[in-house]
C-alpha cells in the first residue's frame, strides 16, 4: 500500500519509485549506445509533471476528479533550463514519451511555459524525499556526437546523427517506462515471467546450427533431395561465411543463387561473427541478438518455424529463443482518426489503455524474425509503440533477406540510417548482412550518390559467378512483344500437360483470384490439388497451404511413379524465401528481380538434370493490368534490359545493371525526409516515411469456413483468444476486454492487413468492427466470410475487391 500522502505515478506505485526505477532501466538500456547518463536523466525527468495536484487527484480517483493536463512537458522544460547546457535529445525523448516525438521547435515553445511548473514539481517531490536529485550533465551531447559537424542551416553530419541518437534515447526511455509500470501492476510477476527470454549465447546456438547443417547435408545426399552441384555450392558458401566472420563489424553482402542455402548460411556467418567479436568486446559492446529482416509477411512464419526447429528443439527452450514479430497491431492511435497530441499524451487511468500500451513488443529476444516494415518504421516513426524496440537494435547482427526489395523512393534515409548503425565511429555496433540471389546496386556510384560504402562481399564476385553458372537449373522463355494469353487459355494450357504440377505467379491478388477461378471452372468437381496463395489469406492459412504443397512436391510422395496434382496460383508473396520445388513455372511479366526470384521455385534442388526441360515461362496476361507507379516502372526497365541483351539471370552482374537502370528513374535527387531529419522535425519524418505505398489496417479473422461451399464453420485460434479477452475485467471488476502482450503475439497468425482506404468502401466497412468496441484501437475484427482449408482463397469481400497498389 502507498502512504496516503505519497505522490503517485500509478495507483500501485509511488512517483519516486517510478522515476528512480525508470532512470535505472533507461540508463542500463542506453549503455548499449554509450548514453547511460542521458538515459538516467530522461528517466528521472519523464514523469516530473505527475507531481502536479490535478494529476494526483486523477490517479487517486480513477479519473473521477482532477483536470486532465499534460505531464510530459515539465521534464522536457527542466532539461532545457537556461542555466546549463540544453539537453535536447533528453528533452525531446521526455516530451514525447506518451504522445510521440515532437518537432524541436514545438518543444522549445512549450519549455518556456512549463519551466516554473517543473521547478515547483521538483520541490514537491523533495518535500517527501529531500535526497532526490537530478544530475547535471556538463555537455549537451555525448562526446562522439559533439565532435561531428554542425554547420548553420542544419548542414553537416551532426544533425542527422542527432536525429538517430534522439530516437534511440527515446526508445530506451519508452521501454524502461513500460517495463517499470508492468512490474508494479497487479499481475506484474506473471507478466515478468512471460517476458523472460533466454540470454543470447552465440556459442551454444552456433554448436546447434553446425550440427543441423551437417545432418541436413548428409540427409540430402543420402536421399537424393539435392544435386551434387547444389550441395557443393552450399558447402562452399558455408565455408566462406565461416572465413569472413572474423572481419571487423560493418556491412557485408551475401550473393547466393536460389537453392544455395543463403538463409542458414547468413545465420552461420552471424553466429560465428558474434562468437569471434564477443571474445574481445567490453560487456556493453558484446552482440546481444540476431535480427532477421524479411520483406514478405508470407514467409516470416516459415522462416521462424525453421529457426525454432533448430534452436528450440529442447523443451526448456521452446518459446524462449526465437521471437516472430510481423503484425502491424500495436498500441497506436487509429490511423483513420488520429487524436490530438494533448489527448494522446494523457491516457485515461484504470482503463484498458494502460494495458494496451504495455503490450507493445520490445524485441528483447536472442533471435528476432520481423518484417522490413516493422524494422524501418522503428527507425523513422515518432510513435512510442513503434519506437520502443529500437534501442534493442544496437549491438546486433542484422540479416536482411531479399535486400533488393527496399523501396527506391525511400533509399536515401534507409541507406543513411544503415550506414550510421554500422559506422565504427558511432556507438551502435551493428553488423549487417545483405542477402539475396539478385543483389541490388546499393553501393555509392554516379547513379546512387547516397549509396553505401565499404560493403564487403562474403562470396567474392568471381566465385559468385561460378556459383550462378554451376546452379543454372532452368531455361527462361520470354514472350514476343505482341503475344498475350487469357486466364482461360492459360489454365487450359497448363491442365493439358502430363505432369499437372505448376506454379503460376501473377502481379495482383485480384488477378490471382480470377486465374484460380478459371482453373476451378475447368476442373469442375475434380479440383483436388488446386491451391491459392496471397496476403488476403491469414499467415496461418498460408502455412497450411504451403505444407500441403510441399508434401505433394516431395518425390517420395509421388504415386505410381507419377506426380500428384499440385497447381498453385499465387501473388509474388511466394517468390522469395519459400522452399518449394516445381517442375515448371509461369510468371506474368513483372520486375526483373521478381522473375528471377520465382525461377528459384523451379527445379530448385536440381533434380531435373537438363535445365532446358525446367522452363520458366514469362507471359503477358490479357485479363489483367499491372499496378501503376514504381511497379510499372520496374516492368519497363525489365523490358529495356531484355532488349539490351542483358537479361541473363545466370550472370549476377545482370542484377547490378537492372537496378542501376531502375534507380536512375526512381531514386529522387532531393529527399524531404532527410531535410526534415536534419531539422529534428519528427512529425514531418513520420508523415513522409512510407515503406509501403499504402497505409493498412490490421484485421483479426475470428471465424472461418473450412470448405469451399462455406458450410463447415469454426473459430480460429485468434478468435478463441479474442473471445476470452472480451471477458477480462478492469478496475472495480468492470468487464473491459483487452489483449495482453502475449495475446498480441499469439493472434498474429490470424491477422490480415487491408488498405486503409477499405474503410471508405461501405460494403467492406460494414464487415469490420473495432476490437472490443474500442474506438481508439488500431485493430479491427472481420465480420464477413473467410474461406479456409486447401480450397480456400481467404477473405471474402462478397463483391468488388479493393483497388491494389504494390502487392506482396
Amino acid at each position: 500500500m502507498n502512504p496516503i500522502n505519497s505522490l503517485l505515478a500509478h495507483k500501485d506505485q509511488t512517483l519516486i519509485s517510478h522515476l528512480e526505477g525508470v532512470s535505472q532501466k533507461a540508463g542500463f538500456f542506453a549503455t548499449a549506445f554509450d548514453a547511460s547518463e542521458q538515459g538516467k536523466l530522461a528517466g528521472l525527468l519523464h514523469d516530473l509533471g505527475k507531481a502536479e495536484t490535478e494529476f494526483q487527484k486523477r490517479i487517486r480517483t480513477s479519473d473521477q476528479d482532477g483536470e486532465k493536463q499534460p505531464h510530459a512537458h515539465h521534464g522536457a522544460a527542466y532539461a532545457l533550463r537556461q542555466s546549463e547546457p540544453a539537453q535536447w535529445p533528453v528533452a525531446l525523448a521526455v516530451n514525447g514519451h506518451h504522445a510521440g516525438l515532437h518537432n524541436r521547435g514545438d518543444v522549445d515553445q512549450k519549455a518556456e511555459a512549463y519551466r516554473e511548473m517543473a521547478k515547483s514539481c521538483l520541490l514537491k517531490i523533495r518535500e517527501n524525499h529531500p535526497d532526490f536529485t537530478v544530475p547535471l550533465l556538463h555537455d549537451m551531447l555525448p562526446g562522439w556526437l559533439q565532435d561531428l559537424d554542425f554547420f548553420p542551416g542544419n548542414r553537416g553530419n551532426g544533425w542527422l546523427a542527432t536525429d538517430l541518437f534522439t530516437r534511440f534515447l527515446f526508445s530506451a526511455l519508452i521501454d524502461a517506462d513500460r517495463l517499470d509500470t508492468e512490474e508494479h501492476a497487479e499481475d506484474g510477476d506473471k507478466k515478468n515471467e512471460a517476458r523472460q527470454w533466454k540470454p543470447f549465447k552465440p556459442e551454444s546456438l552456433l554448436l546447434r546450427l553446425e550440427e543441423e547443417l551437417k545432418e541436413r547435408a548428409e540427409k540430402a545426399k543420402s536421399e537424393g533431395k539435392a544435386s551434387g552441384e547444389v550441395l557443393a555450392v552450399r558447402q562452399e558458401v558455408g565455408n566462406l561465411c565461416r572465413d569472413s566472420a572474423g572481419k571487423d563489424r560493418g556491412l557485408f553482402s551475401l550473393s547466393v543463387p536460389t537453392g544455395g542455402g543463403k538463409t542458414l548460411a547468413s545465420m552461420l556467418f552471424a553466429l560465428h561473427h558474434a562468437v569471434h567479436h564477443d571474445k574481445f568486446a567490453q560487456r556493453n559492446k558484446q552482440f546481444r541478438r540476431i535480427i532477421v529482416v524479411i520483406p514478405y509477411l508470407s514467409i516470416i512464419q516459415q522462416t521462424a518455424k525453421a529457426l525454432r526447429e533448430i534452436f528450440e528443439r529442447d523443451e526448456a527452450l521452446k518459446g524462449r529463443v526465437v521471437l516472430e514479430h510481423h503484425s502491424q497491431v500495436e498500441d497506436e492511435p487509429d490511423p483513420a482518426g488520429k487524436q490530438k497530441d494533448k489527448k494522446e499524451a494523457e491516457p485515461s487511468y484504470d482503463t484498458i489503455s494502460e494495458r494496451r500500451r504495455l503490450a507493445a513488443e520490445n524485441w528483447d529476444a536472442p533471435i528476432v524474425v520481423t518484417t522490413s516494415v516493422q524494422f524501418f518504421e522503428s527507425l523513422f516513426s515518432r510513435r512510442p509503440a513503434k519506437a520502443r524496440k529500437l534501442h534493442n537494435i544496437a549491438q546486433s547482427v542484422i540479416i536482411f533477406d531479399e535486400i533488393q526489395t527496399l523501396p527506391p523512393l525511400m533509399l536515401q534515409p534507409i541507406l543513411h540510417a544503415l550506414s550510421e548503425l554500422a559506422n565504427p565511429q558511432r556507438p551502435y555496433g551493428c553488423t549487417m548482412v545483405f542477402c539475396t540471389a539478385t543483389q541490388p546496386a546499393l553501393h555509392k556510384s554516379e547513379d546512387l550518390p547516397t549509396g553505401l560504402e565499404n560493403v564487403r562481399p562474403i562470396v567474392p564476385p568471381e566465385k559468385a559467378r561460378e556459383h550462378f553458372a554451376s546452379l543454372r537449373r532452368v531455361a527462361y522463355r520470354w514472350p514476343e512483344d505482341n503475344e498475350s494469353i487469357s486466364w482461360e487459355e492459360l489454365a487450359g494450357s497448363i491442365l493439358r500437360r502430363d505432369a499437372q504440377q505448376a506454379l503460376i505467379v501473377v502481379n495482383t491478388r485480384k488477378a490471382a483470384r480470377e486465374l484460380h477461378q478459371a482453373f476451378r471452372e475447368k476442373l469442375g468437381n475434380d479440383a483436388d490439388g488446386l491451391f491459392h496463395l496471397s496476403t488476403w489469406m491469414m499467415p496461418a492459412h498460408r502455412v497450411e497451404i504451403l505444407e500441403e504443397v510441399k508434401r505433394r512436391l516431395d518425390p517420395k510422395n509421388f504415386k505410381n511413379n507419377g506426380r500428384e496434382r499440385c497447381i498453385l496460383v499465387s501473388t509474388q508473396c511466394i517468390e522469395a524465401g519459400v522452399d518449394v520445388d516445381f517442375p515448371a513455372v509461369w510468371r506474368a511479366l513483372g520486375p526483373y528481380d521478381s522473375i528471377v526470384q520465382v525461377a528459384g521455385r523451379c527445379n530448385r534442388n536440381g533434380l531435373i538434370k537438363n535445365p532446358d526441360e525446367a522452363v520458366v515461362q514469362v507471359f503477358h496476361p490479357k485479363d489483367s493490368k499491372s499496378p501503376k507507379g514504381l511497379y510499372s516502372t520496374a516492368i519497363a526497365q525489365t523490358e529495356l534490359l531484355r532488349k539490351m541483351g542483358l537479361a541473363i539471370p545466370e550472370n549476377p552482374d545482370s542484377f547490378t545493371a537492372y537496378f542501376r537502370l531502375l534507380y536512375q528513374l526512381s531514386v529522387p535527387d532531393e529527399c524531404g525526409i532527410q531535410r526534415a531529419r536534419s531539422r529534428l522535425q519528427f512529425k514531418e519524418v513520420d508523415e513522409l516515411f512510407e515503406f509501403i505505398e499504402q497505409d493498412t489496417i490490421s484485421v483479426l479473422i475470428c471465424n472461418q469456413y473450412v470448405d469451399y461451399a462455406g458450410e463447415k464453420f469454426k473459430k480460429t485460434a485468434g478468435g478463441k483468444l479474442y473471445e476470452e479477452a472480451q471477458t477480462r475485467r478492469g478496475g472495480k471488476g468492470k468487464i473491459m476486454g483487452y489483449f495482453t502482450r502475449e495475446d498480441w503475439r499469439n493472434i498474429q497468425p490470424n491477422i490480415i492487413n487491408l488498405p486503409s482506404r477499405s474503410l471508405k468502401d461501405e460494403k467492406v466497412r460494414g464487415k469490420l468492427e473495432k476490437a472490443f468496441n474500442d474506438e481508439t484501437s488500431g485493430l479491427y475484427v472481420w465480420l464477413g466470410k473467410y474461406h479456409a482449408g486447401f480450397k480456400g482463397t481467404g477473405i471474402d469481400f462478397e463483391g468488388a475487391m479493393p483497388v491494389e497498389g504494390l502487392i506482396l
